[in-house]
């Protein structure tokens, strides 16, 4: 990922190095102070957050099954009560069981990373449209995320005016 945004930065600089500056009008914005604070963003975490909390009662409650198993199976064993045909019966049952419980953890983590996916999408969307019209409102050629810049001495900073956009 870091790879991708250095190249991608790099092909940005040799663009705009290839291009006369005064044919251009250039702003950045902080991408961090705008997202977070958009309304729906704000929701959707929420939702994300609430999703999480179900998703780990589930796997919480399988968990206690396959530790109520395991206890229950030593108590007979430490009693006595199982005959070594049954004793690996049970090992082989707590096996499945176990494993039952990575596959519902990793499908919990699936889930949960798709559901953030889907709620956090249409956001980017409206930021990006929000980019396009101020840049077009505005005569901007381009507009970067401060975290791309490297040096900066002033410049026009357009994150109030995509705040605003966004009714933020």
């Amino acid at each position: 990922m870091k790879f991708a945004s250095f190249f991608s930065l790099m092909a940005c600089l040799l663009f705009l190095a290839a291009t006369p500056l005064s044919a251009q009008k250039m702003a950045h914005v902080d991408g961090d102070a705008i997202i977070p604070n958009m309304p729906a963003y704000k929701r959707a975490k929420a939702e994300v957050e609430s999703y999480g909390k179900i998703l780990q009662k589930q796997l919480e409650a399988e968990s206690k099954k396959v530790q109520d198993f395991y206890t229950s199976t030593m108590e007979k064993a430490q009693k006595g009560l199982l005959s070594p045909a049954q004793q690996k019966q049970a090992e082989e049952q707590l096996q499945q069981m176990q494993q039952g419980l990575q596959q519902k953890s990793a499908e919990a983590e699936r889930s949960l990373a798709k559901k953030e996916q889907d709620l956090v999408k249409p956001l980017y969307e409206q930021f990006n449209k929000a980019l396009t019209d101020v840049a077009a409102e505005n005569g901007y050629s381009y507009i970067m995320d401060i975290k791309l810049i490297m040096y900066s001495e002033g410049g026009i900073d357009a994150t109030a005016k995509v705040k605003a956009k966004l009714g933020i």
